[in-house]
């Protein structure tokens, strides 16, 4: 996961919250009403990897019905992976992996990140933790944390409340 609130720039974060400012400003309100963070707070959700672009409100506590946690996802082969993946491409990535020093372990994390991820984007359990820090940070500062899925990547950032209810 990348915590950050660019999404290549930080034009790119902010139209897609501009783009599903209603449905965010809805969650918003509901966070806004909560006088103190608890694993009840809500947050948001933006799926963009297909149109139309959804959003998807939860507890901070129920994240995980709606972001898949994998248990292999922050393995230091599969976190290699995502380098090279960037650095090389996928196909040269996976030969890379494959036939390196580590290619018979990677290739049984590899069978068991498919297995877990389905074809759909997974986060890790050290993501799924920091995530539940920063929506504390950001109920304190008045904004509504979120997490967004674009094609191969997911973002992390908050969103002051006021930006999107005025």
């Amino acid at each position: 996961m990348r915590d950050t609130a660019a999404m290549g720039s930080d034009g790119g974060i902010q139209a897609l919250v501009e783009s599903v400012r209603d449905e965010l400003a809805d969650i918003a309100r509901k966070a806004e009403a909560h006088a103190s963070w608890s694993l009840a707070l809500p947050v948001a959700v933006i799926d963009a990897r297909k149109l139309p672009t959804r959003v998807h409100e939860t507890a901070i506590g129920t994240i995980g019905s709606v972001l898949r946690i994998s248990r292999t996802v922050d393995h230091p082969l599969i976190q290699q992976l995502f380098v090279l993946h960037e650095e090389v491409g996928p196909e040269n990535a996976l030969q890379l992996l494959l036939n390196g020093e580590d290619g018979e372990e990677f290739a049984e994390l590899w069978v068991e990140y498919r297995e877990e991820a389905k074809g759909e984007l997974v986060w890790g359990a050290n993501d799924a933790a920091a995530f539940v820090t920063k929506s504390k940070a950001c109920h304190d500062d008045g904004e509504l944390a979120l997490v967004a899925l674009v094609p191969g990547h997911l973002y992390s950032c908050g969103v002051p409340i006021r930006a999107l209810t005025i």
